[in-house]
């Protein structure tokens, strides 16, 4: 009985299985959110920014409490390493993540389903817009990288390889989506290819910075500066300017934003391609990975980098 227990739990080398390893970082995002959020809501204070960074505290705490104590590893094994290129990833990220966003806007614009207006902010006002739009979307893009593209999909490729975590993570990404306004078939198929090219960014370098900067310039760049829905949500505190939509939902993504259309398919394919093409983009030399042998940290929690 108890070395069918021990199957259960460990694999040939002695190690928790990964599935194991996902549940329980799953399970500790929850109880640190859950410990935070809830005093919160019980005191009545609701604030969707608070939440979304208790979030990310809460991702990056489960994050290194499992790679420090479970896979004796420091944080910057799941992609969170300051190397020599962090600044080229996370400005090639933000360059691709606006560019497709600039894309399908003007494409949306010169076909006549997109009017923008001005929104009618000063300068002040201007400052104030874009300083609570970068933090909001930088927050949110950190939170959800780790959470889909961090501790849990790294685990996943050392148990399953590559193509089935990313399909996998990429499919619980999508169904995160499931109960935003406005969502539709497309537009779900749009977030799982997201999915797919943010795990297919974090693979090319083995860090997270590339698939951040995608993923907060294309948030960002949607709703801070083209006034569109990001994922059906449009919040106009958020947005420099404002816009007015038309056209065939299937094209523009309607209320749910340009990810909700077929442009947008064409433009993260495109991106896609453009990624697994890039000489430029690459592992740096001596990076640490959840699945490496150096800088393991010592089972009497002396050493290491956290």
């Amino acid at each position: 009985m108890m070395g069918i227990v021990r199957n259960l739990l460990f694999d040939r080398h002695g190690d928790i299985r990964g599935g194991w390893r996902v549940a329980g970082f799953m399970s500790l995002v929850l109880f640190f959110v859950a410990a935070a959020v809830y005093p919160l809501r019980a005191a009545g204070v609701e604030s969707p920014f608070a939440e979304k960074l208790l979030l990310l505290a809460g991702s990056l705490a489960a994050t290194w409490t499992l790679t420090r104590y479970v896979n004796r590893k420091p944080l910057r094994a799941v992609g969170l390493w300051i190397h020599e290129g962090t600044l080229r990833e996370l400005g090639a990220g933000c360059l691709l993540g606006f560019l497709m966003m600039a894309g399908i806007y003007a494409v949306e614009v010169a076909l006549g389903y997109v009017t923008p207006y001005s929104a009618g902010l000063g300068p002040a006002g201007a400052l104030g817009v874009a300083g609570l739009s970068l933090l909001w979307f930088t927050v949110g893009a950190i939170a959800e990288e780790l959470l889909f593209r961090g501790y849990a999909f790294q685990t996943l490729m050392q148990a399953v390889t590559f193509l089935p975590a990313t399909f996998l993570m990429a499919a619980v990404f999508g169904l995160a989506h499931l109960q935003n306004p406005h969502v539709t078939a497309l537009s779900l198929c749009n977030v799982v290819l997201c999915g797919i090219l943010f795990s297919f960014a974090y693979m090319k370098t083995r860090s997270l910075w590339l698939p951040f900067g995608i993923h907060f310039a294309w948030n960002f760049s949607q709703t801070a500066l083209f006034g569109l829905p990001t994922s059906g949500l449009l919040d106009p505190a958020r947005a420099l300017v404002g816009a007015t939509q038309s056209g065939p939902v299937w094209v523009g993504g309607g209320e749910f934003g340009p990810e909700g259309g077929v442009l947008a398919t064409i433009a993260l394919i495109t991106c896609l391609w453009y990624i697994l093409k890039a000489g430029f983009l690459s592992p740096p030399e001596g990076i640490v990975t959840l699945d490496s042998i150096e800088d393991l940290v010592p089972r009497n929690g002396e050493g290491g980098q956290g």
